[in-house]
């Protein structure tokens, strides 16, 4: 484990990080988008000082920097394919023996959105259907 400085004083890091000894939680806003899932919804957040509307929930805007607490169901029937990537080689560099298709999905009138494992005919702005609520999500493109 150590630090290297370079002249330019930015500090690079070689050697694991030890992220594994750590315990992270979601937050409060990050929880309320959880159980949204288990219960088949969509949480987001919306500000009400300038009226964004997040997915997934967090805690202040990034607007306005107010805090948020108003949670909010997404009408998920709404979401769309923003971009997607397909993946063809595991990380080790093996083939694959069908390519996965990751899709960033949004909604309407919405700040973010959401990784998905994604199946059908996979394009930009193709209505994604979510079919299965376990982290990360699965959509169907039709």
């Amino acid at each position: 484990m150590s630090w290297d400085k370079s002249i330019k004083e930015s500090v690079k890091w070689y050697d694991n990080m030890e992220v594994e000894k750590y315990e992270y939680t979601v937050g409060p806003a990050g929880e309320e988008f959880f159980k949204g899932l288990k219960q088949g919804k969509i949480i987001g957040c919306k500000c009400s000082k300038c009226g964004k509307i997040y997915i997934p929930a967090r805690a202040y805007c990034e607007n306005c920097f107010a805090k948020i607490d108003n949670y909010v169901e997404i009408k998920k029937e709404e979401a769309y394919v923003d971009s997607y990537t397909i993946i063809y080689k595991d990380d080790e560099g093996r083939q694959l023996d069908k390519p996965i298709y990751i899709a960033m999905i949004r909604f309407p009138n919405t700040v973010g959105g959401l990784l998905c494992y994604a199946e059908g005919n996979v394009r930009v702005g193709g209505k994604a259907k979510i079919t299965s609520f376990d982290w990360p999500l699965r959509v169907i493109v039709e």
